[in-house]
């Protein structure tokens, strides 16, 4: 097993994942003007009982009603659940110790392995802003590093026009063990860096597997990620915050058990730290349509040792006003080669793509911008 992308530095998140419900706040408003998030968790669990509408995907609708809302644990979503906070705006007091640090996690039974978990799930909308409490207190240095949506061992997620902001190291939205996802329509603004991490640790959407260290629930088996698609999101720095290290990517690895599947399309990324677009130790990959502009990097897709990787396209992407890093990038480790590759009609200066190790264009296609 290799965690790692672009370091090999370790996450070492399980003390931090690990712990029974923390504080708890009367139901109602706040003096703070505060509504519990209980009340959301309440509407969630009637959801569960069968209670309430349906939406077309036969999921119970847990509909938010308008006010600004306070976590203090996780809200759990249920099996066949869609949470509807389109109203809400949905901020957190999570203590240092005590709760697993994700804004919103699906329930997952202990031992429950690969896609077995809570799942047939849709998240709508939402304003949601984990450290905005703490600097409203003056106490933004004690807010703790969190997810805010963390889905793991499941299936059939929808993930749509949710508004995140300044999330404090981790990520904005984590997919970990979950087949069929999608994100759409989303925006996830500023980013607060690790400084005990590098900048590609940063990534606003994620795609994770379950090893030791980054289990949220249920068994640490490694099951990838498939299916997954990406599309319409908006990834950006915020009025307070820098942009994030990277609007997609992974930094868990393992050679056995690659992502299967994933298609980022029609996405706009601007002020990304690292790289734009990232995918790492995927198979069956399409970045399509996407514009990065003012970016340190642009598209980078990757291998791992031992994990040779086939069918990857990078079509019709545009990259502008990049820095440093290279503005679209393959690169095949020297035991991972990547082959069925499609690079054509991007707008990115040849000067600024490369192709690392054996790259093999698909038969009858040829590279846009071929090494020497």
């Amino acid at each position: 097993m290799i965690r790692q992308a672009y370091s090999s530095v370790t996450i070492g998140r399980r003390a931090l994942l690990v712990g029974a419900a923390g504080l708890t706040i009367g139901a109602g408003r706040s003096s703070s003007g505060y509504v519990s998030g209980s009340a959301i968790q309440r509407l969630l669990d009637a959801a569960r009982d069968g209670k309430g509408p349906r939406d077309s995907a036969g999921r119970h609708i847990a509909k938010v009603p308008k006010g600004t809302y306070l976590l203090t644990e996780p809200l759990i979503v249920h099996r066949d659940t869609h949470l509807d906070a389109t109203d809400a705006r949905i901020v957190a007091r999570f203590p240092a110790a005590g709760v697993k640090r994700t804004m919103v996690l699906n329930a997952v039974a202990a031992g429950t392995g690969g896609y077995a978990g809570a799942g047939n799930i849709a998240i709508t909308g939402g304003s949601w802003d984990p450290v905005w409490d703490f600097v409203q207190r003056g106490k933004a240095d004690e807010a703790p590093a969190t997810n805010v949506i963390t889905i793991i061992h499941s299936s059939d997620v929808l993930i749509q026009r949710a508004t995140i902001w300044n999330v404090k190291w981790w990520h904005g939205i984590e997919l970990n063990a979950v087949r069929r996802g999608t994100v759409s329509g989303c925006v996830l603004k500023g980013w607060i860096a690790d400084p005990g991490q590098g900048l590609w640790h940063g990534e606003a959407v994620q795609l994770d597997l379950p090893t030791g260290d980054n289990t949220w629930a249920g068994a640490s088996d490694m099951t990838p990620c498939r299916d997954i698609l990406i599309t319409g999101n908006t990834c950006d720095a915020s009025g307070s915050q820098g942009g994030w290290g990277q609007f997609t990517g992974s930094h868990t690895t393992d050679p056995a058990h690659p992502h299967v599947g994933v298609r980022i399309e029609h996405n706009t990324v601007r002020a990304t730290r690292w790289d734009g677009i990232a995918t790492v130790n995927a198979l069956d990959v399409r970045i399509k349509g996407n514009v990065l502009d003012g970016c340190e990097g642009g598209v980078y897709v990757k291998s791992v040792a031992g994990r040779p990787l086939k069918a990857v396209e990078i079509t019709g992407n545009r990259v502008t006003s990049g820095g440093s890093r290279d503005w679209l990038a393959v690169r095949a480790d020297a035991t991972g080669p990547i082959t069925d590759v499609v690079v054509t009609g991007n707008a990115v200066p040849c000067q600024k793509v490369r192709y690392y190790g054996t790259v093999t264009p698909r038969p009858g296609t040829t590279l846009s911008c071929p090494p020497a």
